[in-house]
């Protein structure tokens, strides 16, 4: 049971957040979007100090501090010796097992929420990141789809998240300053091994340095994905925390089909691999084929477009990985 804030801190739908040095928390720092996000902020020139928090953290410094976010009891001292102006919630993901899926998206939300709520006279702004698969299949290849539509996911990963979603939104309605922003897919500098690009450019890297048998596996490479760069994803984000409605979705995406055997060609491509067998597993194919999204709503709140081409986005994949050390 939420329990309801007094309607004097109910947080206003204008926020002025200009006149000091604002603070930034974000969540699963050591995460993939987590890192990326604070690269964006290490990058610009906006006034932030930003602060990082992850169970993965073994020694807290002065800005980063090991918690895990489903112990309020670790958690309420932070939040209320920082008192950040926005929280990028971005601990969670893709995870092995049901139990795990269900402890780091959803109940690490609810703790989260909940924490904030019991802290008197505090009220940030939550972005939290929600998925493409939440929508479910494709409705039509030249439909985008849009925040309006009702979500149908048939994965787990996909329930799960519209259940994290519902609760964010069932916060706002209760007085928390909680905003989602519903990702697509993601590749640039960074991207893991578990997303298709990702995968590829590891696959292809491992070739280049001579451990790996010049084969690509993959899986179905019909389909087609709505794709943006992890840096414009971090800028849609600061977007949405700035100028995002309480309680509203927004998508982040770049609104363009993108076909995944094309991805693979290019990336080999801009490779030193000349020659390498591809081996397609036609009967596996992902949940999020063919589902482009509209990025109208965010686009009309904030200016917001997409800056990374998908040319570009590929190199900084693959030349990330041929930066690694140890990719195996």
């Amino acid at each position: 049971m939420i329990s309801k804030r007094p309607r004097q801190y109910l947080p206003s739908t204008k926020r002025d957040f200009s006149l000091n040095k604002l603070k930034v928390l974000i969540t699963g720092i050591s995460g993939f979007l987590g890192c990326a996000l604070w690269r964006y902020f290490e990058r610009s020139k906006f006034n932030v100090q930003v602060y990082g928090l992850d169970k993965a953290i073994k020694n807290d410094t002065r800005k980063l501090f090991g918690c895990d976010l489903a112990k309020k009891s670790k958690l309420r001292p932070i939040l209320h010796s920082i008192k950040p102006d926005f929280i990028f919630h971005l601990a969670g993901g893709r995870m092995p097992n049901y139990k795990a899926l269900f402890q780091s998206n959803y109940l690490t939300t609810k703790c989260l929420l909940e924490t904030i709520m019991e802290i008197r006279h505090y009220s940030p702004r939550v972005v939290i990141p929600g998925s493409a698969v939440e929508y479910g299949p494709s409705r039509g290849s030249r439909r985008r789809m849009k925040e309006t539509d009702i979500p149908a996911p048939e994965t787990t990963y996909g329930r799960i998240k519209l259940k994290q979603t519902h609760l964010g939104l069932r916060f706002a309605k209760q007085g928390a300053d909680v905003i989602i922003a519903r990702i697509f897919n993601v590749m640039g500098e960074g991207t893991p091994s578990a997303l298709a690009i990702g995968q590829f450019a590891k696959q292809i890297v491992m070739i280049e340095q001579g451990c790996k048998e010049k084969i690509i596996y993959t899986k179905n490479l019909e389909g087609k994905r709505d794709f943006l760069d992890v840096d414009d994803i971090s800028a849609a984000l600061w977007a949405v925390a700035r100028y995002g409605q309480s309680g509203e979705i927004y998508n982040v995406c770049s609104g363009r089909p993108f076909e995944i055997r094309k991805a693979l060609k290019k990336l080999l491509s801009f490779s030193r691999v000349k020659k390498t067998l591809v081996v397609e597993n036609k009967n596996s194919g992902s949940s999020s084929f063919d589902v482009i999204g509209s990025n109208a709503k965010l686009r009309s709140i904030s200016g917001w477009v997409p800056q990374v081409t998908l040319e570009r986005s590929l190199i900084n994949t693959l030349h990330w990985y041929q930066n690694q050390k140890n990719i195996n």
